[in-house]
């Protein structure tokens, strides 16, 4: 189904206020270390014409990215998602795929997806087939994810974003990736079905920050761009 979903560029030290509240009143994803945290590398694909990043850039309304995700480099197993965006409501599908396959999908071969009978996988390989998809840059983050049962709450905050031009290196752990900004600046994004309940609507006001259009595939492509290195 379609979410609700807000972004803010906030502080460290706001991060760690607020932190303190959603410790204090939210579940902490499980998947976290034992410093609450994990972290997650995206490969972004588009098409020749770079068409899912400029739609972003000039603002439509309908949009879409689609990207390879990794939890840890010696995984065997890789989250092939595609998320779109309708106005401020998200969607994000997604299918399993084999290590191998991703490879291949990352060197141009997406007849894998034609094996798999989620509706992502038929998704993509419709998209890779007839738009011809490429793999683009790669991001990777720190995240801390915070859940509440009532519609389907979710905070994250995301540090330390970097950004690599590094097209095949998705399972490389010495990747060369640039930082997108200092180490002070965090992205906090809020996501939910419906309705933010009234308890962090109140606490996310104690704070001076406002929504912002934010994509880590566009901020990592400016970054990339801004040091010659697209």
């Amino acid at each position: 189904m379609y979410r609700h979903e807000i972004k803010y560029f906030i502080s460290k030290m706001q991060a760690a206020e607020l932190r303190i509240f959603l410790k204090s009143t939210m579940h902490q994803d499980s998947n976290g270390n034992n410093t609450g945290s994990y972290w997650v590398r995206s490969q972004y694909f588009d098409t020749m014409g770079n068409r899912d990043y400029y739609e972003k850039i000039i603002g439509h309304s309908i949009r879409k990215k689609i990207r390879l995700r990794i939890y840890n480099i010696r995984t065997d197993t890789v989250k092939l998602e595609i998320k779109s965006k309708f106005g401020s409501m998200t969607l994000k599908e997604s299918a399993n795929i084999t290590k191998e396959d991703a490879k291949k999908l990352i060197c141009g071969d997406c007849s894998p997806l034609r094996s798999y009978n989620e509706s992502a996988a038929k998704k993509a390989y419709a998209f890779f087939n007839s738009s011809y998809y490429r793999p683009t840059v790669i991001t990777d983050y720190e995240r801390e994810a915070y859940l509440y049962p009532f519609n389907n709450i979710r905070v994250t905050l995301d540090k330390d974003l970097r950004a690599g031009f590094c097209l095949y290196d998705l399972f490389e752990e010495d990747a060369i990736m640039m930082p997108a900004f200092s180490r002070e600046v965090y992205i906090l994004e809020v996501k939910y079905d419906h309705i933010i309940p009234v308890f962090l609507q109140k606490a996310l006001s104690n704070y001076a920050m406002e929504k912002s259009e934010i994509s880590k595939y566009c901020l990592g492509r400016s970054v990339l761009e801004s040091r010659g290195a697209v």
